[in-house]
């Protein structure tokens, strides 16, 4: 297992850790394994699995709209969406990290911090998704400690800052509520400028060095879903992001896509690791790289 499936391991691993995934898992794992018919999974039913992310999620969700219920919503979409995300990107160079700083390298968290005056912001980023450089220490070796990896990891990126890519991923349930918010930072990064005091990139990194960046929004979403149009006011407010709108239904022309179309929108890179194609396989991937089963299932 090289750095960067050890990566992969680490972050999925502690999203099996967070008291909100403990609390659904066991349904939603006999929900996914329905969907694989409790086989080893393939193209195929990884990508079916995409098209059913909001059947398993609302399966456990009480339909309230209490502060609580929202909040904890939240957290386990977007712990289900990165599980998703990277079953379907292992092997690749591709890992998408749960928003936490210690898996992140610092010049990543600096390329994309908005400062303002003394105040500095960072995204109201869920997960980052971080296509690491390719032909690196980090496709060939493995490392004895977290510490050493992460170091590794960090060393790479900054030396290696222009050939990696970036795409952040908001996620959240309640799209109504807030389209605007994925907008207005898209908007935000695709700015050539501010006339005020407004900056983005810290300590000499910024998401323009990087090879790609791209802004993504990825949806249940809570309301009813055959309510939403194309010209629904949640729709038209992130139909243009530069990473794309999805949501764990099938595609709906002018509307959404579906989750799993985010990696042949933001990852082709990554895809391109699979010397005979990412269908024919992540299959065997799967197989070979979850021996430990730390995707639980």
């Amino acid at each position: 297992m090289n750095a960067i499936e050890q990566l992969r391991r680490e972050v999925v691993t502690d999203l099996h850790k967070l008291s909100t995934l403990k609390k659904v898992w066991p349904t939603w794992l006999e929900s996914i394994q329905s969907v694989f018919q409790n086989q080893q999974p393939t193209n195929k039913t990884i990508r079916i699995l995409g098209n059913s992310l909001y059947d398993i999620f609302s399966g456990t969700s009480d339909g309230s709209r209490s502060q609580k219920e929202v909040s904890g919503g939240g957290a386990a979409w977007e712990a289900l969406v990165c599980w998703y995300l990277n079953l379907c990107l292992i092997g690749s160079r591709t890992v998408v990290i749960k928003a936490k700083k210690a898996h992140i390298p610092e010049s990543i968290l600096h390329s994309i911090s908005v400062n303002y005056g003394n105040f500095k912001s960072n995204t109201e980023s869920d997960l980052l998704a971080i296509t690491f450089p390719l032909g690196t220490e980090l496709n060939e070796s493995s490392y004895s400690s977290k510490t050493k990896l992460l170091a590794a990891l960090e060393e790479v990126v900054h030396s290696k800052f222009h050939e990696t890519e970036l795409t952040v991923i908001q996620c959240k349930t309640n799209w109504n509520d807030n389209a605007q918010i994925p907008m207005l930072w898209d908007l935000i990064y695709s700015s050539k400028g501010f006339s005020s005091e407004a900056t983005v990139g810290s300590h000499g990194y910024s998401h323009e060095q990087l090879k790609k960046f791209s802004y993504a929004f990825v949806t249940v979403p809570t309301v009813k879903p055959e309510g939403i149009k194309n010209t629904s006011t949640c729709v038209k407010r992130v139909q243009n992001l530069s990473g794309g709108n999805f949501w764990g239904l099938p595609s709906k022309t002018g509307v959404a896509m579906n989750v799993v179309d985010i990696l042949d929108k933001n990852f082709k890179s990554a895809l391109n690791d699979y010397q005979k194609g990412w269908n024919f396989e992540i299959s065997e991937k799967v197989k070979e790289l979850n021996k430990c089963n730390y995707f639980k299932l």
